[in-house]
């Protein structure tokens, strides 16, 4: 049903493309479902996803949600996301991000969500809750020096879902910010896994979606005495990603290392992480 609709929604932007007055009058529904559809194909991509949050807030069935996260997927065709604003952020906060992680080490598999940012404030607070009533414990965040902020999950008992969420973050009683997030459905392909101690595969997309940044690798290594896991190196590439290790100026032991696979969009202003993780320990020099 899902894949139908969808093929419906691809052809139904074709055409009004082509006849953009003739598009408006092929809807003769009011629902919030037809609605949205309507208005994405009209070009309004914020009235669109106002309609969407609307149509999550009323219970969707087990279909309008499958309709929705199609929907969805669509309006972040057109510029990643950037679109998909219902509120700026204000003066004292300056970038938010959602990470949702899937970690893979040897013997288990960790779920996390963490909320990142940066802010003039000395302290914040965090509150991420699904609609209607689902709350996640997240830990009061981790302040640096220069403004950046983490509040991260311990564990999560399952895959963060697809759906209507809300993220608020207040410094005290005067300064409060809060918008509607909606989450599409994680992927429950793992794109990324080790091929032997030395190198991992990569999973490429058949259709990227090209609105959006590249994918990331973001690689760090860690010393397994350091029990504050701070890495000793790190890097990020995109473009062409590869698949070992490269050469790094280490003492000879043991390391803990950590390949990621970044996938972003975003929501207006908001930042959408995506992030499958596999680490294990390597040994030098014998890497």
């Amino acid at each position: 049903m899902k894949s139908l609709w969808y093929s419906s929604v691809v052809g139904a932007v074709a055409w009004m493309l082509m006849t953009p007055q003739a598009a408006a009058k092929w809807f003769v529904g009011k629902d919030l479902y037809t609605v949205a559809h309507q208005r994405l194909l009209e070009g309004n991509t914020t009235a669109s996803f106002e309609t969407m949050v609307q149509a999550w807030q009323q219970g969707a069935t087990d279909e309008q949600q499958a309709n929705l996260n199609a929907l969805l997927e669509l309006a972040i065709t057109e510029d990643c996301g950037f679109s998909l604003k219902q509120r700026s952020l204000p003066e004292w906060l300056s970038k938010v991000a959602i990470r949702r992680e899937v970690i893979q080490n040897l013997n288990q598999v960790l779920l996390r969500l963490s909320v990142t940012g940066m802010t003039q404030e000395k302290q914040v607070n965090i509150e991420f809750t699904r609609w209607p009533d689902s709350g996640f414990n997240l830990p009061a965040p981790v302040m640096s020096d220069n403004g950046m902020f983490v509040s991260e999950s311990r564990r999560l008992d399952e895959p963060l879902a697809a759906g209507l969420y809300q993220l608020k973050i207040s410094a005290d009683q005067e300064k409060s910010w809060s918008s509607w997030v909606i989450l599409t459905k994680p992927d429950p392909k793992q794109k990324i896994g080790w091929k032997d101690s030395k190198n991992w595969r990569i999973e490429r997309e058949v259709l990227p979606n090209t609105a959006c940044p590249s994918p990331v690798l973001s690689m760090s290594l860690f010393d397994l005495n350091d029990t504050t896991w701070t890495p000793i190196w790190t890097q990020d590439v995109d473009g062409k990603l590869p698949t070992s290790l490269p050469s790094i100026d280490v003492p000879d032991g043991r390391y803990w290392l950590s390949v990621g696979l970044v996938e972003s969009r975003w929501q207006g202003d908001i930042s959408i992480l995506d992030i499958q993780r596999i680490t294990r320990p390597v040994d030098y020099p014998d890497y």
